[in-house]
């Protein structure tokens, strides 16, 4: 009988080499690095993710090339009459998943994510977002998956809910993304994320029941109190694209003191740069309704050049 010798403690593994190799890897973005990689084989997050290929440092460049190998397909979507729209966009769909897969499933950045995984010993689960769209879950606890599994099933019927309700009432709704419509949905990703209760709570509160935008309350919130002469708590915004519930958050703001002081007693280069990381943070909070509009606008001006072709 073959044994399987027991990973290495990654505490240990760090300290030795992989700080440095880590600091000095192109590959990954250092939010990545630091948020969704390091956190979780730290064990201060259970689980993190990151969206592909927007958070690849060539995402741009991916997403070109998958555009170009969609051009005429897309074309055909836009010039088809009515009858023959929808037999039009399942190619469509279908040609973008082929596209992924051979542009960014394919590249050296992809790889070095996995890598990076298995240097760690995290876990790995993708999600299909949309064709062009996926999400990578990292995770240490093989539990999380079945928590995924379960998760994706609630987000599939959230998804298939709203649609219905949309066909029936002939409007949109405002969410890019319909599962944020859902109580039990939010509540069970921000748990397994690892953000606090409290915050987690509000976040459902304004998104769930009030329809309120909690991007704009969490930038107005830290305006406010610049106007007031103080600062928000930068570890409170220990990881990107989470809204704590207030800029002081005493229950976020351990998270982020923990995680610099365990970097800072591996590599003190890993703490200097989650210091930089958790205030592009707080800088990315207060300027989101505008970074918002401008990606709106962006997507405008280009579904405009695409129609003109």
């Amino acid at each position: 009988m073959l044994f399987h010798k027991r990973p290495r403690n990654v505490v240990s593994l760090l300290r030795e080499s992989l700080s440095e190799e880590m600091l000095n890897e192109p590959l990954l973005l250092d939010h990545v690095k630091i948020e969704d990689y390091l956190m979780v084989a730290l064990e201060i997050r259970p689980c993190s993710f990151l969206t592909i290929p927007a958070e690849f440092h060539n995402g741009d460049e991916l997403g070109r090339k998958i555009d170009e190998l969609c051009a005429e397909d897309l074309q055909a979507v836009l010039n088809a009459t009515a009858d023959k729209k929808g037999a039009l966009i399942r190619t469509l769909k279908n040609k973008i998943r082929e596209s992924l897969k051979k542009v960014v499933f394919a590249s050296v950045t992809y790889e070095a994510h996995m890598n990076w995984s298995r240097k760690l010993h995290l876990q790995t689960f993708d999600v299909e977002v949309r064709p062009s769209i996926h999400e990578l879950y990292l995770f240490r606890d093989s539990k999380a998956k079945s928590e995924l599994r379960s998760l994706m099933r609630v987000r599939t019927a959230t998804r298939e809910r709203v649609r219905l309700r949309m066909d029936a009432s002939k409007k949109r709704t405002r969410l890019a993304f319909p599962e944020e419509s859902s109580s039990e949905y939010l509540v069970s990703v921000g748990k397994l994320l690892g953000y606090p209760s409290c915050c987690v709570e509000r976040y459902v509160r304004e998104r769930v029941h009030e329809g309120a935008s909690v991007e704009a309350r969490a930038s107005r919130q830290v305006e406010q109190l610049r106007k007031e002469g103080e600062e928000p708590d930068v570890y409170a915004y220990f990881a990107r694209n989470f809204f704590p519930c207030k800029p002081i958050c005493q229950n976020a703001r351990e998270i982020g003191r923990k995680t610099f002081g365990l970097l800072s007693s591996l590599h003190p280069k890993l703490g200097n740069l989650y210091c930089k990381c958790i205030t592009n943070n707080v800088e990315m909070v207060e300027a989101c309704p505008r970074l918002t509009t401008r990606h709106r606008e962006k997507l405008t001006k280009k579904a405009q050049r695409l129609t003109r072709k």
